[in-house]
């Protein structure tokens, strides 16, 4: 039996994705499929990419594109899937949102009979995928609402798995554990190090603060984190490290979702949250980009130490027992790829015994 996984949210649920091979009782890493959606401090132009925005992705059949280490973008915007490529022992295929639900179900389809698999395992760092819509917190419900309303277009036998419930910080963990009790969700292998050794490295280089902490929790870290530039507090427990399955169709139907599976178009989904739940990802993401278009990223440098002791001081003082390196880019100004590699190398060799990748002692 072979299972297609499906990244709900794109880069970083890719990286959670590629690991599932022990929890979904496969025998090698899964073959994942994605957005090429990554944040801002990833790609500073809004939305995602789409296949027509890359050079050298290996077409494998129509509508199953794969992306290469060698693969190249075009347009304008980065995209961290590439360098993942090379990083991840998964296969990644690139997940086109640009015709909707209904071409991204084309798209899954494509891939599952190319490879063969037998079913769908759609994965979500966080569990915000489970959103009534009303929820206080929400902000970035396009992608995983399209993901879960492509899953159920297919037809094929899907499920969606949540790990690391409230990680992201946007549905806190209470409301995601109520929803998963309503859908009668039942619990896999939770990941544990093993799971997760070959993805640690790339949090080096990959700001993906979701997956991240997930990865350090599945390591044995236990404990309050610092997250995001707003500095909310989420915590690292034995749940943390947990896997969750729920039937697609049951989760459809309580979610946003459930008015997208007729979409034909990313702006049409983006249309309708916006009239059901009022919410637009788009537009979001556009004014923030706006606003950071005019702050330059910065290298990290060894002035930066004594700051950033204080930085940890000052969360000590709050309460945590960590923080995320996502954090710690944002307040110092670590806004690229580049420059947030350039941290995580600073600290690994000037604060060797308070870094690890993603998470900061304090």
């Amino acid at each position: 039996m072979t299972t297609l996984v499906v990244a709900a949210g794109g880069g970083g649920d890719a990286i959670t994705g590629s690991m599932l091979a022990a929890p979904l009782g496969l025998s090698e890493p899964p073959v994942v499929m994605t957005y090429s959606w990554d944040r801002l401090m990833i790609d500073p132009v809004p939305g995602p990419r789409n296949a027509g925005d890359f050079r050298g992705l290996g077409q494998l059949a129509p509508h199953v594109w794969e992306v290469l280490a060698s693969a190249t973008k075009t347009a304008p915007g980065l995209s961290s899937l590439p360098r993942l490529a090379a990083d991840l022992p998964s296969r990644l295929l690139l997940l086109d949102p640009s015709w909707g639900a209904v071409g991204m179900a084309v798209q899954v389809r494509a891939a599952a009979t190319c490879f063969v698999a037998d079913d769908l395992a759609l994965i979500d760092v966080g569990g915000d995928i489970l959103t009534d819509g009303a929820d206080p917190g929400l902000r970035s419900p396009l992608a995983d609402q399209l993901a879960l309303a492509a899953c159920l277009r297919t037809g094929l036998p899907a499920r969606l798995v949540v790990t690391a419930p409230g990680i992201d910080g946007e549905l806190p963990v209470a409301t995601v554990l109520t929803r998963l009790d309503q859908l009668d969700a039942h619990e896999l292998p939770s990941m544990d190090s093993q799971d997760l050794a070959d993805a640690r490295k790339v949090f080096a280089w990959h700001p993906s603060e979701s997956s991240g902490l997930l990865a350090a929790a599945a390591a044995g870290r236990r404990g309050r984190v610092e997250v995001r530039d707003a500095g909310d507090q989420v915590e690292l427990t034995d749940l943390t490290a947990t896997l969750f399955s729920v039937d697609v169709t049951a989760a459809t139907e309580v979610t946003p979702a459930r008015w997208l599976v007729g979409t034909r178009s990313l702006g049409e989904a983006d249309r309708i949250l916006r009239e059901k739940v009022g919410i637009s990802e788009l537009v979001y993401e556009t004014e923030k980009a706006h606003r950071l278009s005019n702050q330059d990223a910065r290298i990290p440098t060894q002035s930066d130490l004594l700051p950033i002791d204080e930085l940890a001081r000052q969360a000590r003082d709050r309460g945590a027992d960590y923080v995320s390196m996502r954090r710690l880019a944002e307040l110092l100004g670590a806004r690229t790829l580049d420059t947030f590699a350039a941290l995580s190398a600073l600290l690994g060799d000037e604060r060797p015994n308070h870094y690890e990748p993603s998470l900061y002692r304090v």
